[in-house]
């Protein structure tokens, strides 16, 4: 397997338990943006959420994570296994740290490179969660929810169309590419937070800022 960097696509043609929670409603999408207390305006983080970001779903049947950052001296894939149940998160919050995400091969790079790259890191940052899922189900995304140190996530899951093939026992790994409409710094964020409830997404109302428990991956999941 040969990493892809975002140069050679651009020459080439690119801890955590979840807490059961529901999502149940309907309602119109919308988010709230609020300035931190310490004062920080428009040109840095502030707090907010939002039901209906935009985002990018890998979907690919692997056993260890499909998307990660490479670090100066080590371009390797990380080696964490579907056993482990693991659930990993990156932020990316500039160009030259876009430059370092890599992509198992299978992935289709083109529309991830073609969503990083519209990204404006100036005003936005993009937030990649990923894990593994059950087969024969999707994960919707219902709301983002953010501060300058904390990201938070809520899912329902959803049965895939009974057209589409599934083994009950499997499990394949998804990545989302969620853009955050403010200018987070991944090195100030310490605290991530998921959680996956059932019926239909609530989106008359969100999250003004994440909690601040640590969560850690349901035994079941989905695609969005």
């Amino acid at each position: 397997m040969v990493p892809t960097t975002r140069r050679s696509l651009l020459s080439g043609v690119a801890g955590v338990a979840a807490a059961l929670a529901g999502c149940g409603g309907d309602g119109a999408a919308g988010s709230t943006r609020t300035v931190p207390a310490d004062g920080d305006g428009p040109s840095g983080p502030m707090s907010g959420s939002t039901t209906d970001p935009e985002t990018h779903l890998v979907r690919i049947d692997t056993d260890r994570p499909p998307v990660w950052l490479t670090e100066p001296d080590d371009d390797d894939r990380p080696t964490a296994s579907r056993r482990d149940r693991w659930r990993d998160s990156i932020i990316v919050d500039d160009a030259d740290r876009a430059d370092r995400i890599r992509l198992a091969d299978g992935v289709d790079a083109e529309p991830v490179e073609s969503f990083l790259d519209a990204t404006e890191f100036d005003a936005e940052s993009v937030f990649v969660e990923m894990g593994d899922v059950r087969e024969c189900f999707r994960l919707e995304l219902c709301h983002v929810a953010w501060s300058a140190t904390e990201i938070s996530t809520d899912y329902s899951r959803r049965s895939r169309p009974y057209t589409a093939h599934c083994e009950v026992d499997e499990w394949v790994v998804e990545a989302r590419f969620i853009r955050i409409p403010d200018p987070i710094d991944a090195d100030e964020v310490t605290t991530y937070s998921s959680s996956i409830g059932t019926g239909t997404c609530d989106r008359s109302e969100t999250a003004s800022t994440p909690s601040t428990h640590t969560a850690t991956p349901s035994d079941d999941g989905g695609e969005q």
